[in-house]
């Protein structure tokens, strides 16, 4: 599932297939990856310089 409840970071996801081998289709998010599409050059503009 891809939730992202309360802003808790989704885990990585392994397919299990037929033969029983694995591949990865999910790699684990990271706290840089729940704030890479957020955009602070205005805010920072505004309140440090």
């Amino acid at each position: 599932m891809g939730y992202n409840y309360n802003g808790k970071l989704r885990s990585a996801e392994v397919l299990l297939k037929e033969d029983g081998s694995t591949e990865l289709i999910r790699r684990a998010e990271t706290p840089a990856d729940y704030f890479a599409t957020l955009n602070f050059t205005d805010f920072m503009k505004k309140n440090l310089f």
